[in-house]
């Protein structure tokens, strides 16, 4: 199958607009007409609505994620390619990170640049080259891995702590020893999907539907922590000593107190992925992040 129709095919879903999707892949108009059209023959069905909108069918919908899975493998095929046959010998090291795990990497060194991503995208760009190193953070059971791990990576694990529940020192369940996440499910939790200790996170390692409170998109621990203080919602916070240079007896910050989660026992998780097959400053990288010292210093939680 022709990789250039897939890639017409989702860049016309992804912009809306045959003319819009040429001129981003520099192919003319026809071409991109003749690509779709001739996966449409294919497949025997219509993959996009052309009026009133340009859209995929439901057809389209299921085509399209199969392409962008070929897609993908392709991109990981030639990268794979690359490192194996050393044309990238010469070229500064890049990572992907989640925005919890930015501050661990090194400053120093081969670096290109930090790109801050959630750790699904993290893990894509590692495995179509886009990406040397990986540093991705979530939430699993006890020595769990976390999703997305490729047979040909090496994945170290940087730390692993309990995870707590993040709530106002005066809330009514400040005092108890230890909680069950199946009895807070009614209770609001702030709604997060870029923080450490995500929501979206807990609840899918959970399995459980929790309450949403107030939405943040941001992953400002300060912003965290002033939002579960003024009421706006309880937070996951992994307990004392989750990373490389905490400090284990460090206090909750003011007006908020962290309750171990012993139902179910849960984890959070930082890992560095990187492949078997990189580059030695691309392992040495790899090697470095978390060390102390090594980093810009953590966040408040």
């Amino acid at each position: 199958m022709d990789t250039r129709a897939l890639l017409s095919l989702t860049t016309v879903a992804e912009t809306g607009s045959f003319s819009r999707a040429a001129a981003a892949l520099g192919f003319t108009q026809s071409a991109v007409s003749q690509h779709v059209a001739g996966l449409e023959k294919a497949a025997g069905a219509p993959l996009l609505t052309r009026r009133p909108s340009v859209a995929p069918t439901p057809a389209g919908r299921e085509f399209l994620r199969h392409a962008r899975q070929i897609l993908a493998h392709e991109q990981a095929a030639r990268a794979a390619v690359t490192r194996l046959t050393g044309r990238d010998a010469d070229r500064p090291v890049s990572v992907s990170s989640t925005p919890a795990t930015e501050h661990l990497v090194p400053t120093a060194g081969p670096l290109t640049a930090v790109v801050v991503h959630d750790a699904a995208t993290a893990s894509a760009a590692l495995a179509s080259g886009g990406a040397d190193v990986a540093v991705v953070d979530g939430i699993a059971a006890p020595r769990d891995p976390l999703t997305g791990t490729d047979t040909d990576l090496i994945v170290r694990l940087v730390a692993e702590a309990p995870v707590g529940v993040l709530l106002p020192a005066d809330h009514p369940l400040a005092r108890r020893r230890v909680l069950d996440l199946a009895t807070l499910t009614d209770t609001r939790w702030l709604d997060t999907t870029r923080t450490r200790c995500a929501t979206s996170d807990l609840s899918a390692a959970a399995r459980l539907r929790l309450r949403r409170g107030a939405v943040y998109s941001g992953s400002s621990t300060d912003t965290v922590a002033s939002l579960v203080r003024a009421g706006h919602g309880l937070h996951a916070a992994p307990m004392s000593g989750a990373l490389p240079d905490d400090d284990p007896a460090a206090p909750a910050p003011d007006g908020l107190t962290v309750v171990p989660l012993t139902s179910p026992r849960l984890v959070h998780r930082i890992e560095v992925r990187t492949h078997a097959s990189a580059r030695p400053a691309v392992l040495r990288l790899a090697e470095a992040v978390g060390s102390p010292g090594r980093g810009t210093g953590r966040p408040a939680l």
